[in-house]
């Protein structure tokens, strides 16, 4: 039997230690809260969590319903913000003016506001997934990447393609991407006359990234062309017949590629255009670089947007 080692006494604060803030999964990742930010999130765990007092102080209506106390100022202190960002989270959850995941009610007379905290559900029955049958590809590559690396523009050979998020800022850096995007690559093989099975599930492999990654939202809200550079680029991926795909200076086979591809949506879209906006190191193959950003999304957005929020509270 292991040994247990019992650790040394709780002293002070840490006490504090192992108790923390909860947010439901669905605020996360379910699409009706993804243009909710993620302080107004956070915002709503923090309401929960003081759902606990009501218990201990009687904070009930006449109806029974549980309400809570939390002023702005006590806000601006806990999330080290100023008092028009509390207020504007506030609002973000408010039935009035935003999401709907509180109410607040103003009693006057200088007495506190107090918000009730709702629940929410979607009740979504996920759909049942469509029989898979083989789809029919040509012997053509539109785009061969197994040469990816190879670009005119000279480039370090010890170094490799680092995440975004470890590059320094530079807001500028945007402006030159669509220009870099649209410059022939010598690795890319000439485009030959496609197929018309090539063409069809192309077509149909375009609807389905679209629907993926809300296309129609994020050209709303972003420069059209850069949503469109992206998703051709995905295209690329998902269509591609070469046996790999080179991310990150390592060959990957096409087809766990292409699966990743499809697993995203558009906060994966949003967080590799926050990263870009954020990147000043000149980049000599753009083009390989996007696909290593994209490729990576799934695994390094958690991380890139809780480090946000730590360095936000300091």
């Amino acid at each position: 039997m292991p040994e247990v080692i019992l650790s040394d006494y709780f002293y002070g604060d840490e006490s504090e230690e192992f108790v923390f803030f909860k947010i439901p999964r669905q605020l996360i990742t379910n699409p009706k809260f993804k243009h909710v930010s993620t302080d107004a999130k956070l915002l709503y765990g923090m309401l929960l969590d003081r759902m606990s007092l009501s218990a201990r102080n009687g904070w009930y209506d006449d109806t029974g319903r549980v309400y809570i106390y939390y002023s702005v100022d006590e806000i601006c202190g806990d999330m080290t913000c100023g008092r028009d960002k509390a207020m504007k989270l506030l609002a973000e959850l408010d039935t009035k003016k935003g999401i709907g995941l509180i109410e607040r009610i103003k009693q006057g007379q200088g007495k506190p506001t107090k918000i009730y905290v709702k629940r929410f559900t979607t009740r979504t029955v996920p759909p049942k997934p469509a029989p898979s049958s083989p789809e029919p590809f040509a012997p053509i590559s539109q785009v061969d990447f197994s040469n990816m690396q190879k670009s005119e523009i000279p480039t370090s050979r010890g170094r490799k393609n680092r995440l975004p998020e470890v590059e320094k800022t530079d807001p500028n850096y945007t402006k030159r991407i669509q220009t870099e995007l649209i410059q022939p690559d010598p690795s890319i093989s000439p485009q030959k006359p496609p197929a018309a099975g090539l063409e069809i599930d192309r077509y149909e492999r375009r609807k389905e990234l679209k629907a993926n990654i809300d296309y129609e939202r994020l050209r709303r809200e972003h420069p059209c062309d850069d949503i469109d550079d992206l998703l051709e680029l995905m295209l690329d991926v998902v269509c591609s017949t070469a046996p790999t795909i080179r991310i990150s200076g390592g060959d990957i086979p096409t087809e766990a590629v292409r699966d990743r591809f499809l697993q995203l949506d558009s906060e994966h879209i949003q967080y590799v255009i926050d990263a870009l906006n954020q990147t000043t190191t000149k980049i000599n193959n753009i083009r390989a670089y996007l696909l290593t950003a994209l490729y990576n999304a799934p695994v390094t957005i958690g991380p890139y947007y809780s480090a946000a929020v730590r360095h936000d509270f300091r």
